[in-house]
């Protein structure tokens, strides 16, 4: 060392601050470079574990519904990356269930075999690739993985540019050693301190809008501006990530309320059903049970008289039942039609309180009609506004207790007329009176409930209020505190009440007399004709009854009846096909009078009844005076009875 003991102090210390320099330069230089590498190394996982985490996001519902070309087009978007070999897709039992390139080798590293699905997590480098496995994840369950190989020669690549900066920054470093050596130091050293913190800052808290500051537009300026921009690549596949999961988790929720609405749905389906087979089942036993005993003619007067009035009531309401259950129907598909006149609300009231007079008596319960005088005209269906009249009156009786009041009330608004039925019966629960209206609903559906019905009536009601552009209101403090039902119909002003149809039916006193006619019934169904027979004859006439279409027109080559009253659906050749065959007779025989009785009752179906030939068109049940009266009708028109 006596060579540098012999050296000028001045040259010593630039020996000395150069070589220290050069030290320290070759040192930082390393250190940068190591730092670097792993730090790259680290970004390339993050980056491709981002871009494997979207593509496994969006590819897991091709997995589990089987759709390749579905996850080959989701493998196609890595061809952004360039330095993307080779990727593929396996199902849960190792599989490949689609790869990139498409229809890659067999020896491809993305191919090759894989370990079992506990194994599908994380990464690896092996000979200069970098391989990252990926689960595939649906609705919280893994489905599959996804293998990706990244080439990582961009990484040899900036290590020979890094190695290239250093030797440049040392000849420069050696010439300027003395006076910049701080500096230097401090300008390769600080941007680097910033960048390691910046990574261990998103490293640690996750949050990639952190940002390294820009240090000018030397090597370090462009290392810190391409690690800027690496952030900037991170957070947009972060947040892009982020919007995956809100939209898979808003599905997911979104799944789950439709489930729910049909769970709900398809238990208040099965409620109704079991309610429907219950309510039919109810009256049917009767029926059949009081005519055994009729038909074993062991009865006494009293006893069969009393059958009779049971199997009628019984069987009117299971009519009454069939018919809310075909009202829904319509309501439903549309197809409910409404005659309008104006009229006035207080001749509905009186009708529909006279028809559920009796229950209230047999019940010992009070009615109290509040109607008033000159109430305004509303315009609406005079039967089906005493429908919702009825419903709301039957419903009130129903769970009023023995010795209780029903009242009924008619009051004008400034544009509406209300009809407010009150009773101090059984109440309505608060969380219930939201559901009130709802079909099929019913406060209480269980085996042991005290009141029977298909949870229909509130509902027809709610709907032809609806029809008739009013609205249905219920009210209630509570079970055990009575409730109001309010129904408010628009009032028509400046507009004179016309004479309104009343209710369908009539009085004895208002029976046809039939006699001098001959009627041709002509039914497949041997009681259904027997039944017309006996009514028909009652009134008087005189009545031929035949099971077909061929035996009714077999009975027209003798005499001519005055009317015909004939079924729909026969086998061989139907009721429309019949009349058709009428019409198309010569002189009289094609233009008797003929109704339809039948059990299609849509209107569609009265529409191709008319347009076949017949004059009018009943459905089953009928009552037996309708019946007469239609007829009656019929033979009037045609001019061949002139009696009422």
């Amino acid at each position: 060392m006596r060579w540098l003991a012999d050296l000028p102090i001045g040259s010593k210390l630039t020996l000395l601050a150069t070589g220290a320099s050069a030290i320290a330069l070759l040192v930082s230089s390393v250190a940068f470079i190591v730092d670097d590498r792993a730090t790259f190394d680290e970004a390339t996982v993050r980056r491709v574990s981002g871009e494997a985490a979207i593509v496994a996001a969006n590819s897991a519902t091709a997995i589990v519904f089987r759709d390749p070309e579905a996850a080959q087009a989701t493998l196609a978007a890595l061809a952004a990356e360039r330095d993307v070999t080779a990727a593929a897709l396996y199902t849960i039992d190792g599989t490949i269930f689609a790869t990139y390139p498409p229809g890659g080798g067999a020896t491809d590293p993305a191919r090759a075999p894989v370990p079992p699905s506990d194994g599908w997590a994380g990464h690896a480098f092996e000979d200069g690739k970098l391989i990252v496995r990926r689960r595939v994840i649906f609705e919280g369950a893994p489905v599959g993985a996804l293998v990706i190989r990244y080439d990582l020669g961009e990484r040899w690549e900036r290590l020979r540019r890094y190695l290239a900066t250093v030797a440049a920054v040392s000849l420069a470093a050696l010439l300027v050693a003395l006076l910049s050596g701080r500096l230097v130091g401090r300008a390769i050293s600080a941007p680097i301190l910033d960048l390691a913190g910046t990574a261990r800052a998103v490293s640690e808290r996750g949050d990639f809008s952190v940002r390294a500051l820009p240090r000018g537009r030397d090597e370090v300026g462009v290392l810190v501006a391409t690690f800027n921009e690496m952030l900037d690549g991170l957070q947009r596949r972060d947040a892009e990530l982020r919007r995956i999961q809100a939209e898979l988790e808003q599905r997911v929720e979104e799944r789950t309320g439709l489930l729910r609405e049909a769970e709900d749905a398809n238990r208040l389906k099965d409620q109704f059903l079991a309610t429907l087979s219950h309510e039919l089942r109810t009256p049917l036993n009767a029926i059949v049970g009081w005519t055994t005993l009729l038909m074993q003619g062991n009865l006494q007067p009293d006893a069969a008289a009393r059958a009779v009035t049971v199997i009628d009531r019984n069987a009117r309401a299971q009519t009454k039942l069939i018919e809310d259950v075909l009202d829904v129907s319509r309501i439903v598909s549309g197809k409910l039609r409404l005659n309008v006149h104006a009229l006035d609300l207080t001749a509905v009231v009186k009708a529909a309180a006279e028809s559920v007079s009796h229950a209230a008596t047999a019940k010992r319960i009070r009615m109290k009609l509040l109607l008033e005088a000159g109430m305004g005209p509303v315009s609406g269906d005079f039967d089906r506004l005493q429908q919702v009249v009825w419903n709301l009156l039957s419903n009130a009786i129903k769970f009023t207790p023995a010795g209780g009041t029903v009242s009924v009330r008619v009051e004008e608004g400034d544009s509406n007329v209300s009809v407010v039925v009150r009773d101090d019966g059984a109440g309505i629960a608060p969380e219930f009176l939201p559901h009130v209206f709802e079909r099929f609903r019913q406060a209480d559906a269980s085996t042991t409930r005290a009141y029977g019905g298909l949870g229909l009536g509130l509902a027809i009601v709610r709907h032809l209020v609806e029809l008739h552009g009013g609205t249905a209101r219920a009210d209630s403090e509570g079970p055990g505190r009575g409730s109001t039902f309010t129904v408010a119909l628009p009032l028509l002003t400046d507009v004179p009440t016309l004479p309104a149809p009343g209710p369908r039916g009539g009085s004895a006193a208002d029976a046809p007399d039939l006699h001098g006619l001959y009627v041709l019934v002509v039914d497949d169904e041997v009681d259904g004709r027997s039944f017309v027979e006996i009514a028909l004859a009652g009134h008087g006439a005189e009545v031929k009854g035949v099971g077909s279409a061929d035996d009714a027109m077999a009975a027209l080559v003798g005499r001519v009846p005055d009317a015909i009253v004939c079924d729909i659906e026969m086998p061989g050749r139907d009721g429309l096909d019949l009349i058709r065959e009428i019409r198309s007779l010569p002189a009289a025989r094609g233009r008797i009078p003929a109704t339809a009785l039948t059990a299609h009752v849509r209107p569609e179906d009265r529409v191709r009844s008319l347009v076949a030939g017949f004059q009018a068109h009943l459905g089953k049940p009928v009552d037996p005076l309708e019946l007469a009266v239609v007829v009656a009708g019929l033979t009037r028109a045609a001019g061949v009875i002139t009696r009422p």
